[in-house]
């Protein structure tokens, strides 16, 4: 009968214990956090041929372009009009870095090189609980990628040579 009793303690404590624990972590678990989103357009730099030896650089909008933010594990990629949008969720921050990679090769003229920016948040609205820090929003993004190939001059001076 002892053993009976002191079970149902020790089983009653242990609920009792749980409940108050895990209702006391729901309001003091996770830090901080906004969640935002990057509108934006990425142009591809190539140098198209002309007559004769003479080339003329070019800047486009390109398609395939892997779009990826730090703090997110989405992954995007530019349309045909090269617009990309990508979301995210992060520690309350006004800026995030995003990476961009050519994707598709040689296909857009070339192979890009990789590159990344950092991009400026603005606030759009304020956060609705103790964690949430509010939605935050960047538009109007231009990023420039210059191909691989086209890192040296392709009409170099012979003078200088």
């Amino acid at each position: 009968m002892m053993k009976g009793i002191f079970r149902l303690i020790i089983i009653l404590s242990s609920v009792l214990f749980t409940t108050a624990f895990s209702c006391s972590k729901k309001q003091t678990i996770g830090e901080p956090y906004i969640l935002y989103e990057v509108h934006g357009i990425v142009y591809g730099s190539y140098y198209k041929e002309l007559d004769g030896a003479k080339k003329e650089l070019v800047t486009a909008p390109i398609k395939g372009i892997k779009v990826i933010s730090d703090s997110s594990s989405e992954t995007a990629y530019t349309s045909n009009e090269g617009r990309f949008v990508v979301y995210g969720r992060s520690v309350p921050t006004e800026t995030v870095t995003i990476a961009f990679e050519d994707a598709d090769g040689e296909n857009n003229h070339g192979t890009y090189l990789r590159q990344t920016e950092h991009v400026t948040l603005r606030k759009l609205n304020e956060g609705g609980d103790r964690n949430y820090e509010g939605y935050w929003i960047a538009t109007d993004v231009e990023v420039k990628l210059l191909r691989k190939e086209d890192t040296m001059d392709p009409n170099p001076n012979p003078d200088e040579l």
